[in-house]
């Protein structure tokens, strides 16, 4: 510390002007007091709040009707999956009824049943002209 002593500033007031080094001894100018408008009121947050909370629940309620409108869509694909197993299944008895009716031994039958009879030579015939081409013995 500095063996020099502190200067104390006094206070100065509104009636006296403050002097600086230099300066001549004549009064400061006084300023013009202006009124000032009162502070302006908080604002509530209340607003803020319920916006938030309104985005927030809409937020939940888009993810909720997303979510509800997926399962309904997985139900849905479930049961078309059930329904085209079916239908395959249904396919394939058809497609063996329909092989077993084409087999050659069911045609024979089915034919000697009609009152048809084996041909005993084989032939081939133009319809254009109406005629045998070849008769096989």
């Amino acid at each position: 510390m500095s063996a020099a002593p502190l200067r104390q500033s006094r206070p100065v007031s509104a009636s006296q002007p403050s002097r600086s080094r230099g300066a001549s001894s004549a009064p400061a100018p006084r300023r013009h007091l202006h009124a000032v408008a009162a502070p302006e009121q908080a604002r509530s947050l209340a607003p803020l709040a319920i916006a938030c909370v309104a985005i927030v629940l809409a937020a939940l309620a888009s993810v909720l009707l997303i979510n509800t409108q997926m399962t309904q869509g997985a139900f849905e694909r479930r049961d078309l999956k059930i329904e085209i197993a079916s239908l395959h299944q249904q396919q394939a008895a058809l497609v063996s009824e329909l092989e077993s009716f084409s087999a050659p031994n069911y045609l024979a039958s089915a034919a000697e049943e009609l009152g048809m009879v084996p041909a005993s030579a084989s032939g081939f015939i133009s319809i254009e002209d109406s005629t045998v081409l070849h008769q096989g013995d």
